[in-house]
This record gives structure tokens, sequence and C-alpha cells, in this order.
């Protein structure tokens, strides 16, 4: 068993009868988490603070986007109307952002500061990436991608540099994405890192120092039912080193769908495989710390579930 944090301890939520739980995400700072529904006809998001557990808000018809680095606000996107909204997660008014129509992807930066957003009008007129500052509302374009969508971009945690998957714009609904390393201040694309899981939501995280990204490898890159099918992914999680460029295997399981890898402050890595909960210590192997069934999603938290 690995040593865990001493600062966090780990939860994994259980899908619930009628829903389908299809995230959990954590506050940076542990003290808050999303829970994220698909529900039959709808999307739904909850908002569970642990300082104060009996005020849950609901987020109805769309899904969270991303926390701010003090986990004091959250971007959540209403899919019937597009609009995307800067919430804070202790009370107070809603922010609508003006973003670019058909905005779908956005995330702050480490200075909390600017929110970075993806966009696109539609299925084969491609995607642009931009920033608006949030003092003043500026928004500044970056970078357009005429035959790509753009997905998951994401400052290191340091800022030094960004990186972003492209994924080609196609009605195939599993594909296989590019990552990128980029400049931070454009998004410039400086590297191509490796091929990546693309097509189903499964982001690459930062390491805790900056150093590396953890993504999804696909293990049946030619299997066409993986292209249509979203339980025919097999994969496994791989770690490139975004200055050397070297990139190690985190796991080796030869039938299984692992994803959802999350960091703890400290540097562990829990990640979902075989619908149970596995904890990584680098340099170390995997260990499953939950009962193989209807375990995923993992998130680390300062303090146990109320």
């Amino acid at each position: 068993m690995p040593e865990l944090s001493q600062a966090a301890s780990l939860y994994s939520q259980p899908d619930p009868p009628h829903c389908q739980t299809d995230a959990v995400y954590a506050a940076p700072n542990g003290s808050a988490y999303i829970l994220q529904y698909n529900c039959e006809d709808t999307l739904f998001a909850r908002l569970l603070n642990l300082n104060n557990p009996d005020a849950v808000l609901l987020l109805n018809q769309g899904y969270f986007m991303n926390w701010s680095p003090d986990g004091a606000w959250l971007l959540f996107r209403n899919v019937e109307t597009g609009q995307v909204w800067l919430i804070p997660i202790n009370g107070g008014e809603w922010q609508p952002l003006d973003l670019p129509a058909g905005t779908y992807d956005a995330a702050f930066a480490p200075d909390g500061q600017r929110v970075l957003y993806a966009a696109s009008v539609g299925l084969g007129f491609g995607s642009e990436m931009g920033v608006l500052n949030l003092a003043d509302g500026r928004l500044t374009p970056w970078q357009t991608f005429p035959d790509h969508l753009v997905a998951h971009a994401a400052w290191s945690p340091d800022g030094n540099v960004l990186a972003y998957v492209l994924l080609p714009d196609t009605n195939i609904p599993f594909v296989i994405g590019e990552l990128w390393l980029a400049e931070p201040a454009s998004g410039k694309q400086l590297m191509l890192l490796a091929e990546v899981d693309a097509g189903h939501g499964y982001a690459p995280v930062w390491s805790p120092d900056s150093t590396s990204l953890v993504y999804v490898h696909r293990g049946n890159p030619d299997d066409i039912q993986a292209d249509l099918e979203p339980l025919a992914l097999r994969s496994n999680l791989y770690q490139v080193d975004v200055y050397a460029g070297a990139v190690t295997p985190i796991t080796q399981f030869e039938d299984s769908l692992v994803y959802d890898a999350v960091w703890s402050p400290d540097g562990l890595l829990a990640f979902t495989a075989d619908d149970a909960v596995w904890i990584w210590t680098p340099s170390k192997m995997p260990v499953q710390v939950s009962p193989p069934g209807n375990y995923r999603h993992p998130a680390w938290l300062s303090s146990p579930m109320p």
C-alpha cells in the first residue's frame, strides 16, 4: 500500500442508480468538488463544499469546465444557451463571460486573471483558441486551426509552458489526437509530444512540478470499433517529459480501460482501471486501493467526506 498524503484523502464516487457519473473534479485546494452527471436527456453538476456541507449547489443543463487556481471560482457552460458562467463557490452573483459563440472548452491561467478558451462554430469549420482578460473583458484571439479541434488546453502549474490536444475535425466520435507543447503567451506550437486518445474527453494532466504530462494512450489504434464505441477503447497511462520528450508507460494493462488520472499535491497519481481506483507512486508499481466493481473517478480532497 502506498503512503498516502497527510494533507489529502482519496475519495471515489460510485455511479448513482439512475444516472451516470461522468467525472469528479476536486478543487485545487481540495476543499470542494464537482460531481458531473449525465442523466438521460440532460447534463447537470453538483457542487459540494467541504467547509459548508449543507450548502449543495445544483448546476443544471450544462457541464463543469475548470477551477480557478485558488478554488474559489469555477467555470460552467450551459449547453442550451452556450453561455459560460464564472461562479463563486461560497455564494454570490454568477458572472456571464463574453466569450466567442461556440466556446466549448475553457481554463484559468495560473494567475487566475485570464481564461483560455477554445471555440468552434460547427463541424468542418475547425476551431480557434484565445484568452479573455477577466479584469477588463478584453478578448485576444491566439491561434486558428482550420482542420482540427483544439482541446484540453492548460498552462503548466508554474505558467512557463502551455499544452493542448489537437484532434481531427471529423464526425468520427473517438479519434486519436496530438499532444502539443506551446508558448504560454501565444499558443504557438513548440513541440509535438505524443499521440493521445482524444475523442473520449480524457484530458492530459500536468505533474505538480510542471515537468511532465500524464495522458491516456490508446492501445488499440487500428480497432474500428474503438473509433465508434466508447467502451471499446483499450488504454494505458503514459507520462511524457515536456523538456526531454521522453515517454514512459505508467501502466501496462493488457485489456483494460484506464483513465481519470489525477495528481495529489505531493505527487501521487490516482486513476481508474477495470472499474477500480488505483494509486501510482513514481518509480513504483501501481496499487489497487478500492474494491473491484463500480469505483471510478478518483479525486484528492483536503478532508474526509462529511
